[in-house]
């Protein structure tokens, strides 16, 4: 080999050794760089619908978070539109009003049936026919017209007859419902849980990365962990403090958390206070709990277990042993402050 060419390929070599390193140290900063970039930060905003406040907490890197948030928000407003049993244009106020069959969509029909799964479940704890008897006690629209006296017990006797999840007939070949002896259909204790999952949803659809949650009244809906690997930290409500005050902290990196509670509707009468949550035997506000928390996968089942829980509080024992099978971990808060929970409950109060 000449003296020429072995320069020339020293030097070639020179190069290759040179652009191969600077090619690592580019790819190495690239990677710094991408590892320490700030995580996107929350947008929140808060409406409400559905007869309670909704709060949206979210952030995204792939499209604009103020747009999710709204995606949340119709979807909340459409729903509270559809199944509510007091607007004349719902679907739920045309079942309720009428005699016979009714056709509906297949997200109506779903929502039903789902609906009534959940009553035999529950041994009729969640009953979603309710509707008369919280219209009587006055709870139908609270937030423009508080109650303030109890029914007369001949006018609670009358509309406990007209109660039932039994009277509910479901014809799936031709998405249709029927409802017997007079009873309405209320909705309002599962179709919150069904928006923050359908919201949780449409989210993910659209960004599966997005980070966050929705509050709606208190039942939230983790959307991500916050910013994308922490727990986000949830405080239980002191039902015997003030609205700011704990009684436990959990922490969901996902998942659902709803609360059903004595204090968010109610109102006193001789001393006694008379609240949302009615057992389906009596026609009264059920006792024995002063809140009953759930954390699930889905918000509807937690929705509906913290609300079949406050009913079935005397029978605590049976929550927590049945109610976790179903994929429900149950905090109770009794009327006495004695605090039950399931055993699997104490994940969800350390950080992990």
């Amino acid at each position: 080999m000449r003296v020429s060419d072995r320069k020339s390929l020293l030097k070639a070599r020179r190069n290759a050794v040179f652009y191969g390193i600077l090619l690592l140290v580019s790819v190495a900063t690239i990677a710094v760089i991408y590892c320490f970039r700030s995580p996107p930060p929350y947008y929140e905003v808060t409406d409400f619908t559905m007869g309670t406040r909704v709060r949206v907490v979210i952030a995204s890197r792939k499209v604009s978070p103020k747009s999710l948030a709204n995606l949340v928000l119709s979807e909340f407003k459409r729903l509270s539109a559809k199944y509510d049993p007091y607007d004349p244009r719902s679907v739920i106020y045309e079942i309720n009003h009428s005699k016979g069959w009714v056709k509906v969509d297949e997200e109506t029909f779903a929502i039903i049936e789902a609906a009534i799964r959940y009553a035999r479940i529950t041994h009729g704890a969640f009953d979603p026919t309710l509707g008369k008897l919280i219209d009587l006690w006055g709870f139908s629209d609270f937030e423009r017209k508080k109650p303030t006296s109890v029914p007369n017990e001949k006018d609670i006797e009358e509309k406990l007859a007209e109660t039932g999840y039994e009277n509910v007939d479901l014809d799936r070949s031709n998405m249709a419902v029927r409802l017997r002896n007079g009873v309405w259909l209320d909705l309002g204790g599962l179709v919150k849980g069904y928006a923050l999952d359908r919201a949780y949803n449409i989210v993910r659809n659209v960004d599966k990365d997005a980070t966050g949650f929705i509050d709606a009244g208190g039942d939230i809906k983790i959307i991500g962990p916050k910013y994308g690997k922490l727990p986000w930290t949830i405080g239980i409500r002191d039902p015997f403090g003030s609205p700011s005050d704990a009684v436990d902290y959990v922490y969901l990196r996902e998942g659902a958390i709803a609360t059903s509670g004595d204090y968010e509707r109610y109102f006193i009468e001789n001393g006694i206070r008379y609240h949302h949550i009615f057992d389906p035997k009596t026609g009264y506000p059920a006792r024995g709990a002063r809140s009953v928390t759930v954390i699930s996968k889905d918000a509807v089942l937690a929705d509906v277990f913290a609300t079949a829980g406050f009913v079935m509080a005397k029978d605590w024992r049976y929550v927590l042993v049945e109610f976790p099978k179903y994929g429900a971990h149950v905090f109770m808060v009794m009327d006495s402050g004695e605090i039950h929970k399931d055993p699997f409950f104490k994940v969800y109060e350390s950080k992990r």
